[in-house]
């Protein structure tokens, strides 16, 4: 019993510690996102930079002035053959971001949609072709209304292929 009573108490204790005690990095928690922003974006003519470009103008959206899926056209200068083909609509398949049903909403509210897009650091495996690279990019997207406010939406990842074209590096597709 008096073990019990003893280790309530010490739980109690610690349970009730000041912040004071709280060690390296005192103050109020960042998340990794917002400390990323403060890194330089990744040279865009890496292929790590040109799938972190592409991605986060594809993820900016301008309801005010433009119809879903006009993200992707704005991109284009990041995209490699077969997402050209998408934008030319030469292909039945549209990867185009998936916008949300509140696309009308946030027109009607004369908000934009912005996009933090940054490299995770995890690479797949090599393939067999050196021209094609795949990255795993993390997608975060904030709704900002005329008045200031901000609306968090939720996180994605996404898996990049990016493939070397006569132009450079080129995003190819996601997923």
């Amino acid at each position: 019993m008096v073990v019990l009573v003893t280790g309530i108490a010490m739980l109690s204790a610690a349970c009730g510690r000041e912040q004071e005690q709280a060690g390296p990095g005192d103050g109020p928690a960042t998340s990794t996102t917002r400390r990323l922003e403060a890194v330089p974006a990744p040279d865009p003519v890496t292929p790590e930079g040109v799938a972190v470009a592409a991605l986060q103008e594809i993820y900016t959206w301008k309801p005010v002035s433009e119809d879903q899926g006009a993200s992707l056209v704005r991109a284009r200068q990041w995209l490699g053959p077969s997402l050209t083909r998408v934008v030319d609509g030469s292909t039945d398949v549209r990867e185009t971001p998936k916008p949300t049903l509140r696309w009308a909403e946030w027109a009607r509210a004369g908000a934009h949609v912005e996009a933090f897009t940054f490299a995770s650091g995890e690479k797949a495996p090599a393939g067999a072709d050196p021209n094609v690279q795949q990255f795993k990019i993390g997608i975060e997207q904030t709704v900002v209304y005329p008045d200031g406010r901000e609306e968090q939406l939720p996180p994605a990842t996404v898996i990049a292929t990016v493939v070397r074209t006569p132009d450079g590096w080129r995003l190819d597709g996601y997923r």
